[in-house]
């Protein structure tokens, strides 16, 4: 799949802002669904069974999940070890830091995995050790923030847009 521009995003899926600065209910209602998780996730020490995302990409989130579950062969233990088991956040409606433009993950096409150990600006990023899970993203198109340079370095990031 070849996502769309970051800029090409209100057209591909959808415009999400509301009125007062707010998501648009009706959007939500109309782009977002649930994605399963096939192993175990949590979010600040409760589970996460399912992710919000966008229509549009949530079939693509379930292989990248399915394929990083077969790369760890099933293998909790190895899901935790990489930090695929910490959410750390998917739709949420808000601007880019530092920007204007509404973040990918208002539109719902964005994930964020293992904070802790992929923060913004970290220019050694726990994923850039973890192959299986950074092919998976980008064998379905997905880009990730830990490939973006200088201060702009993202490695918890995942998205389903292209910046170019």
């Amino acid at each position: 799949m070849i996502w769309p521009l970051q800029s090409q995003c209100d057209t591909f899926y959808g415009n999400p802002r509301g009125r007062n600065g707010r998501a648009s209910a009706a959007w939500e209602k109309a782009n977002l669904v649930k994605v399963p998780v096939p192993f175990k996730m949590q979010f600040l020490g409760r589970p996460v069974t399912a992710v919000s995302m966008n229509k549009k990409c949530a079939d693509s989130l379930g292989r990248v999940f399915k394929a990083i579950w077969d790369a760890s062969g099933h293998d909790q233990k190895m899901i935790d070890i990489w930090g695929v088991s910490v959410f750390s956040g998917s739709y949420y409606y808000r601007v880019m830091r530092g920007g204007s433009a509404l973040s990918m993950h208002s539109y719902g096409a964005a994930i964020d995995l293992d904070a802790p150990r992929n923060g913004f600006h970290d220019q050694d990023p726990h994923f850039a050790h973890v192959p299986q899970v950074v092919k998976a993203f980008k064998d379905e198109g997905w880009t990730w923030g830990g490939d973006w340079a200088g201060r702009s370095k993202d490695g918890m990031h995942f998205q389903a847009a292209r910046v170019s």
